[in-house]
């Protein structure tokens, strides 16, 4: 779950078409909604949902580099000079029987490895199809077949006031439903990409990225993205990408691996209400140039700061989400009539329409199949007494790498026993795990400063049947 904060102002993504500078606003759908015809329910019972569309709701654990943790919930990296790598949970759903799924792109950036655990407790490696930074979509793909599958509305006209409900695993807890009220629709978010979002009241945590919002009727209608917090944890106010949005960027990474987009070099604004007078116009329509990149297409088309993007062509004045659109999804190399409103007098600027760079999905580290020494684990024994400020004797972890960093050893974990057999050395551990195949799953007990617990170390090939196009 990516946490914008309050006190920086910032979002990790990627620049869009016309990207966002300022300003926290929305478009209220007040005449669609009052004809809305009223629900019958008093009040939405999601646990028929939940039973049903959980089935398709997947747990992401994600191994990273180290120098990308975007996503809140990662253990912090290694600091044994970087050979550690940090590792962190995310949420996703199954929306193609054959292994597709939908999760967030600042969830998965930077990862060496990514698995998959659906519900019925089956793990995959998963490959990385492609991700766009600009909507923090990402696709990934495992190898199965038959899955179950999220039941997807492609609707954004979402009110205020109706009940949605998240489920995903906040804080690697799997399949936690929380449910609340659209707050507004569609809100844009400083610093983020001008891409339009339901702003709600559900709970978001760590973990939480990537998971479906569903609607009454058990329909998904958006994906969870991010939370607005002062602090980074959760404080009221809880975002999701629009499914449409989200559908429709999964199918171009599906067919071509990424997003392709134009771009004139502008960083705009919405036109407020509160903004309109001051630029000498009534209606809170267009785009509010604030910036225009140097060398760039707007730049050598004679565009500035202050003036307002109104239309594109010869359209009426747009609402903002529109004029974004309409660039976004020129050709480029075409030229575009721009509707520009200039001290107060319109005017016309054509300007040529540049590519976007796509992101491009780097290739993810192959896990060792056979022949990994001790699960990936360096380990070191202490010997003598304890004594205050001193490790009890027995046998540390001092670096990790493969499956026991997949399964989230850290330095400094103390190894207490291998399944049910008591290890105080190096000796003792080699002789419990001597017998121990690829196909086995091991239960270690770690000490983590005062608690103590079993960690799985699942088994070394599962997921690796290799995937086809």
């Amino acid at each position: 779950m990516k946490a914008v904060t309050l006190a920086r102002g910032t979002i990790a993504a990627a620049v869009g078409a016309l990207a966002l500078a300022t300003g926290m606003h929305a478009w209220p759908q007040a005449r669609s909604c009052m004809d809305r015809a009223p629900s019958t329910s008093q009040g939405a019972d999601f646990v028929t949902v939940a039973a049903l569309q959980s089935l398709a709701v997947v747990s992401i654990t994600v191994v990273g580099a180290g120098n990308e943790r975007a996503f809140a919930g990662a253990m912090p990296p290694s600091a044994r000079g970087g050979q550690g790598a940090g590792r962190g949970f995310a949420s996703g759903f199954i929306f193609q029987r054959d292994g597709y799924i939908l999760t967030s792109a600042h969830a998965v950036t930077g990862a060496q490895t990514i698995s998959v655990a659906t519900a019925d407790q089956r793990r995959f490696d998963a490959e990385l199809v492609g991700l766009d930074r600009r909507t923090d979509v990402a696709l990934l793909r495992i190898s199965a077949s038959n899955l179950p599958v999220v039941t997807v509305v492609r609707r954004s006209e979402l009110c205020p006031g109706e009940r949605v409900a998240a489920i995903g695993a906040p804080f690697g807890f799997e399949h936690s439903l929380t449910a609340g009220v659209v707050s507004a629709n569609p809100r844009y978010v400083a610093g983020g990409n001008a891409v339009p979002l339901i702003q709600m009241d559900v709970t978001l945590n760590p973990g939480s990225s990537g998971g479906p919002l569903f609607d009454e009727q058990g329909n998904v209608v958006g994906m969870n993205s991010m939370i607005y917090s002062a602090t980074g944890g959760y404080s009221g106010l809880s975002f999701s990408l629009p499914i449409d949005i989200a559908m429709r960027v999964a199918q171009e990474l599906r067919a071509t691996g990424r997003v392709t987009r134009s771009h004139i070099g502008a960083r705009t604004q919405p036109l407020t209400s509160e903004l309109a007078p001051a630029f000498g116009l009534e209606a809170a329509l267009g785009a509010l140039v604030v910036r225009v990149d140097a060398d760039s297409p707007a730049e050598m088309a004679g565009l500035r700061s202050g003036d307002v993007v109104l239309a594109v062509g010869d359209a009426a004045a747009m609402p903002y989400a529109e004029v974004q659109e309409r660039v976004a999804s020129a050709s480029s190399g075409s030229r575009l009539n721009l509707r520009v409103w200039r001290h107060r007098a319109p005017l016309t600027v054509q300007v040529r329409v540049a590519p976007d760079a796509p992101d491009v999905a780097p290739k993810l580290v192959a896990r060792a199949e056979t022949g990994e020494v001790r699960f990936g684990l360096e380990l070191a024994e202490r010997k003598g007494v304890s004594g205050i400020g001193l490790l009890a004797p027995g046998l540390y972890v001092q670096a990790v790498s493969g499956s026991a960093q997949r399964a989230g050893l850290r330095d400094g974990d103390a190894l207490l026993a291998v399944n049910d057999v008591q290890v105080a050395g190096l000796r003792d551990f080699d002789a419990a795990i001597r017998s121990v195949a690829d196909s086995d799953t091991v239960a270690l007990l770690i000490a983590r400063g005062s608690t103590r617990s079993y960690v799985p170390i699942l088994p070394r090939v599962f997921g690796r049947t290799t995937l086809t196009p």
